[in-house]
């Protein structure tokens, strides 16, 4: 059984971290390309924060039991994430039912406001996904049917799948200063 409360802490932890890491970058830094086809530091953050909201979309789309089915099951790819409390430590493709434009980075100080929100909006949906009885999903493409709880899990996982792209990116930014 997903705890909710432990969920909630670590996806703290990694918001806090992003948070403070802000502070590390210079605007070039922030910006900086290495590649056509490789975002900036500014990208990962803008899709960090465009993801966040589509997690907590699916969270409420559970709790008011809309969009969604009574129950569902995760397939194969979700069982062995969640079972793993992990995405697999590699380079995710986004499904290209998700893709869109390649995300617009704003600037620092955004995120440095966006941050803090972002965790705010976890914290005041948390007595509701604790009271859900989970029995109402909606549909991950990539992992099947996930409740409240188990959407929460893939957005802690999220945060932490991206701090290996941030290390990448802030290797290779560092030439850019």
């Amino acid at each position: 059984m997903l705890n909710a409360d432990v969920i909630f802490a670590q996806i703290e932890k990694s918001l806090d971290t992003y948070l403070k890491d802000l502070d590390k970058y210079s605007d070039v830094q922030f910006y900086f390309k290495s590649t056509p086809n490789t975002w900036s530091l500014g990208q990962m953050y803008e899709h960090l924060t465009l993801s966040h909201s589509f997690f907590i979309y699916h969270i409420n789309n559970c709790l008011q039991k809309r969009k969604g089915q009574e129950g569902g099951e995760k397939n194969e790819f979700g069982k062995k994430i969640s079972l793993k409390n992990s995405f697999p430590p590699i380079k995710i493709q986004m499904p290209e039912a998700w893709r869109g434009e390649e995300p617009t980075a704003k600037t620092i100080a955004d995120y440095k406001n966006a941050l803090p929100t972002m965790k705010s909006n976890v914290k005041n949906i948390m007595e509701n996904i604790k009271t859900d009885d989970q029995s109402y999903k909606t549909l991950h493409v990539a992992a099947g049917w996930l409740s409240a709880v188990e959407w929460l899990q893939v957005a802690d996982m999220h945060l932490r799948h991206h701090f290996r792209q941030q290390e990448e990116l802030e290797t290779t930014s560092k030439s850019a200063s």
